[in-house]
């Protein structure tokens, strides 16, 4: 099961440092984190696991079950090599065993995996009769009683039949199901299986992104077009996000309001602090949350305040983000770098305040320009715009 859950962490912490890559979504930073605190406590495990796989350590219930069924018998060292491993500083070796059952099956041939102290390792050389206890009478598997009861040792110290058997045929150790001291043992393809399974889990939701890296083998290149769907996605000009972001912050200001500024990933609404108040506060929108800032930085005099509201609820922010588009198309800039729409009341000293306007900037690096619309899209002025564009032009006629 660590083995599993190993094989699992390794392939979400791959797709976690892709999936970062592609996106940058801190989801996949949280992904990893996790991913490598579980590898770091598994992989010790599995070490261990590994190392000491049939190496004797059964479960001790098992091993007193076996004894009390009378299954405890001599063996014969055929042969003992060292695998390499260690535990506790102690050696690990294969050791090649004749078991000579008294019930059941015959004499047989089988190997163990045991940690061997040091000081043991001239009593296990081959020839040597050791007492084991087999752990299933249909399975050959044994462990050795590094205990055993005197009368066993007696018996192991003058026994001939165990010490002259010739040869035994091998009893293989079985290769499916559960071994005989109750572990699982799991086909070796599941684990890469599994890793594949996690990394795919894991770069799920952000499969189209995978998808595209495959085709343009640029990390570079998907990440810029995720970034940009991203920002589209939340853009206030994007179709279908001004008017719920505006119905948030009126929810708090108040439809009366002196003016709206519009920008690519927020909205700002100025409005008095209370109905009939010559002051006036913020209030912004920005990812998903209206918030009420306070005090506007620049107050308007006092007689401008009333002249200057408007029902913010009676415009159509829902077909304003266009403007945006047909701004860019007059003024002939389409690279836009800070896109700007602002909608308020034109107020002058001594003439009646117009309906609210709409004006749109668009800017680049060379040029700016600005058209101001009519809520209902009628262009009634214009400013700027890069040579040659309808915008330039008309000023030019002028």
């Amino acid at each position: 099961m660590i083995r599993c859950l190993f094989a699992l962490s390794l392939g979400v912490l791959a797709a976690s440092i892709l999936g970062d890559a592609l996106t940058g979504d801190p989801l996949y930073v949280t992904l990893r984190i996790v991913a490598i605190v579980v590898a770091s406590l598994c992989l010790p495990l599995t070490i261990i696991g590994s190392v000491t796989s049939g190496t004797g350590l059964k479960d001790p219930k098992k091993v007193a079950e076996a004894k009390a069924a009378g299954r405890t018998t001599l063996a014969r060292v055929t042969g003992i090599r060292a695998t390499g491993s260690a535990v506790d500083d102690q050696p690990v070796c294969e050791i090649g065993l004749l078991v000579v059952p008294r019930q059941g099956h015959g004499p047989y041939r089988t190997s163990v995996r045991q940690v061997v102290n040091l000081a043991q390792l001239p009593s296990m050389q081959p020839g040597a009769v050791l007492v084991v206890t087999q752990l299933h009478p249909e399975r050959p598997e044994v462990v050795l009683d590094d205990a055993p009861d005197p009368d066993w040792v007696r018996r192991a110290g003058s026994d001939r039949q165990v010490r002259e058997l010739r040869d035994a045929d091998v009893w293989a150790l079985p290769q499916k199901g559960r071994s005989a001291g109750g572990i699982r043992h799991i086909p070796f393809v599941v684990f890469p299986v599994l890793a594949v399974v996690g990394f795919a889990a894991a770069l799920y939701p952000v499969w189209d992104d995978a998808r595209r890296l495959v085709e343009t083998r640029s990390i570079d290149t998907v990440r810029a077009e995720h970034d940009a769907a991203a920002a589209a996605e939340t853009s206030m000009f994007t179709p279908g996000n001004l008017r719920p972001a505006i119905d948030a912050v009126l929810a708090l200001s108040g439809d009366e309001v002196t003016e709206v500024y519009v920008f690519d990933q927020w909205v700002q609404v100025t409005a008095p602090t209370s109905p009939g108040a010559t002051t006036t506060d913020e209030w912004h929108y920005r990812d998903g949350e209206a918030t009420h800032e306070g005090a506007s930085l620049i107050q308007p005099e006092p007689e401008d305040v009333p002249r200057e509201l408007f029902d913010a609820s009676e415009i159509g922010w829902e077909d304003l983000p266009p403007l945006f588009d047909e701004a860019e198309r007059l003024t002939g800039i389409d690279d836009t770098d800070d896109p700007m729409l602002w909608v308020s009341r034109e107020v002058w000293a001594d003439e009646k305040p117009s309906d609210p306007r709409v004006r749109v900037s668009v800017s680049d690096d060379y040029y700016d320009g600005s058209v101001v619309f009519a809520t209902d899209g009628t262009v009634v002025g214009t400013n700027g715009g890069a040579p040659g564009s309808e915008v330039a032009a008309a000023a030019g006629d002028a």
